[in-house]
């Protein structure tokens, strides 16, 4: 008997231990999550076996300058961001449409639009552009707290406005109380800093790439663009569509660069802007 007894109290015991196992593997990923562990991007859910980039290959600073690492020792400090996507053969279609329609139509009539207009006038249309829409920039400070960027940015709107109507940054090499991210803020950015995640990966037409809460952003920061309020509407997107596509000596280079480094463009382009836009929200 007591032999007996001894041999329940051991099973029991044992199964004990079992439990406590595997309660801990269930909770494994969160508690790597929770000590800053890093996990790889998700993977392809369309082509399982496709190439990809070692995690941390390419990264997006918040000033859109691509870093390609070389040295593999270097990839297990990167910071690496992951995003659902659940619409993947949507996403790679657009993507592959937006490949074509920017290294095959944009790139060429861009080139053109250099080679016949002086870069005097390309940087007054960019400098016009950014000052036009500082409305979403010091919308988007104020919704964030962050009020001495957003005196910052109408400190900025009003010096060059007065000085040039916004067609020379004048303002742009004066000292400022606080450092002020270039490309600004936008709703996007804003959802994120009140906690709101990316939830899902999108890529739209001719916009790139994007994330759920990235789209809602969009529109939001719709209601703060003046060329929104432009009437008739195909004159302000007549406009608008013409300002950005003087800007896209900024995008094009970028764009080319992560379709040439990487095996699979599609999850580089996906883990580079996930990367960017995290970056954005915590800085």
């Amino acid at each position: 008997m007591p032999n007996n007894s001894l041999a329940r109290h051991a099973q029991t015991l044992t199964l004990g231990i079992l439990l406590l196992v595997g309660i801990l593997g269930l909770d494994g990923n969160k508690a790597m999550a929770a000590q800053g562990v890093r996990q790889s991007p998700a993977p392809s859910t369309v082509y399982g076996g496709a190439p990809m980039l070692p995690a941390g290959a390419v990264t997006v600073t918040p000033y859109a300058s691509l870093r390609s690492a070389n040295d593999l020792d270097d990839y297990d400090t990167a910071d690496i961001g992951s995003i659902a996507d659940p619409l993947e053969p949507w996403n790679r279609f657009w993507f592959h449409f937006n490949d074509i329609f920017y290294l095959y139509i944009a790139r060429p009539a861009y080139d053109a639009w250099v080679f016949i207009t002086p870069h005097q006038v390309r940087g007054g249309l960019k400098n016009f552009f950014s000052n036009l829409l500082f409305p979403v920039r010091f919308v988007n400070n104020i919704l964030q707290f962050r009020f001495m960027e957003a005196g910052v940015e109408f400190g900025r709107f009003v010096i060059n406005t007065t000085s040039s109507l916004g067609l020379a940054d004048v303002a742009k090499g004066h000292k400022t109380i606080v450092p002020v991210d270039p490309t600004g803020e936008d709703f996007g950015q804003t959802m994120g800093r009140w906690g709101i995640g990316q939830g899902f990966y999108l890529v739209w037409p001719i916009i790139g790439p994007s994330s759920a809460r990235d789209t809602i952003g969009r529109v939001g920061d719709l209601f703060t663009d003046p060329l929104f309020y432009l009437k008739p509407w195909e004159l302000g997107a007549g406009v608008g569509g013409g300002l950005r596509f003087n800007a896209l000596g900024d995008v094009l280079p970028l764009y080319e660069d992560l379709n040439s480094v990487a095996l699979d463009p599609y999850l580089a382009m996906r883990e580079a802007y996930v990367n960017f836009r995290k970056s954005q929200v915590i800085r």
